[in-house]
């Protein structure tokens, strides 16, 4: 291993390292080997940031709606796993949510939130919750008015995703993401579906969410060979899908992203990856770095020391 400088000031863990140096060496950079809808939509939002995170990686804070979003797709997960032999589904629902709560409160306790902070995050993800059983529960009646099912277990049943995460991979296009769910009506007509748990209020769909959307069609396409019907953004807070048509054009739109997006990202070189300044700055995670106050190439070599401890410690 070449010579590694740390100051005797230094701290690991409790503390920031102060100065941690790889003498005579440049930063060995790669571009991503797969790409996905969410790294292309950050390469649309700005290049530079996507340079930081898929190609210095360097590592992103969690932050609290980023862990909700994992708590509140787990806790729908778990809940439609089975049909709870009590028929209760409003315990059953709270059930997954304490399991889907337990397996992020390793990121929670990382955030360091106050109690009344915390207090309020988890009652937002219960609500969310709450409100799309309340949604699924008046689907269920509408089955049983009009003869679909024969009860409330039976509309479970039927109107529960019949796939749940499905992983869509495409080796020629170096691409892949994960779709939440895949409904199939009585029709046969197939909808992809993807939950979103952010703050979005009045109509219309942003660009990204289209982005997004267009590349799972094409990814599954592609998979399954078959071409769904619509797919569907569900904002859970506010309890409403907006769907879009599968279309051809809908299709090719996506495949001109992926393959434009890929042949941009394929340098390593910083100078390839212009800012795109405006108002999404002040809630970047590399404004610091864009504005000075941060070398991004020393946090690169910090993060590279702290991982070289961390192995070393294992290996004791």
């Amino acid at each position: 291993m070449d010579e590694v400088k740390i100051e005797d000031n230094t701290k690991i863990g409790e503390a920031t390292i102060v100065e941690c140096l790889v003498p005579e060496k440049e930063i060995e950079l790669f571009p991503q080997k797969w790409i996905s809808p969410t790294s292309i939509n950050a390469f649309f939002k700005c290049p530079r940031s996507y340079f930081y995170q898929y190609i210095a990686k360097i590592r992103i804070k969690p932050n609290i709606d980023m862990i909700k979003g994992s708590i509140v797709h787990r806790a729908l997960e778990l809940f439609f796993v089975e049909y709870p032999e009590t028929g209760d589904l409003e315990t059953h629902l709270l059930t997954s949510y304490a399991k889907a709560l337990e397996e992020n409160q390793k990121q929670i306790k990382m955030l360091e939130l106050k109690e009344e902070e915390l207090t309020k995050e988890k009652k937002d993800c219960l609500n969310m919750l709450v409100d799309y059983l309340e949604d699924l529960k008046k689907k269920a009646r509408n089955y049983i008015e009009a003869g679909k099912a024969e009860n409330i277990g039976h509309a479970f049943f039927l109107l529960r995703p019949k796939f749940r995460e499905v992983s869509v991979t495409d080796d020629e296009l170096h691409c892949k993401g994960v779709i939440d769910r895949v409904d199939t009506d009585f029709d046969g007509v197939i909808t992809l579906v993807d939950y979103k748990t952010s703050k979005k209020w009045g109509v219309g769909l942003p660009m990204d969410y289209k982005r997004q959307l267009s590349i799972y069609s094409l990814l599954y396409q592609r998979k399954e060979k078959i071409t769904a019907d619509f797919v569907s953004v569900n904002f859970l807070r506010i309890s409403e899908n907006y769907f879009l048509e599968v279309t051809p054009s809908f299709l090719r739109y996506a495949l001109d992203t992926i393959t434009d997006t890929y042949a941009k990202t394929r340098s390593t070189s910083m100078a390839d990856y212009p800012k795109l300044e405006g108002s999404l700055c002040r809630r970047c995670n590399f404004k610091d770095i864009c504005s000075g106050k941060e070398e991004w190439s020393k946090r690169v070599r910090e993060e590279k020391i702290i991982e070289l401890i961390k192995d070393d410690k294992k290996d004791e």
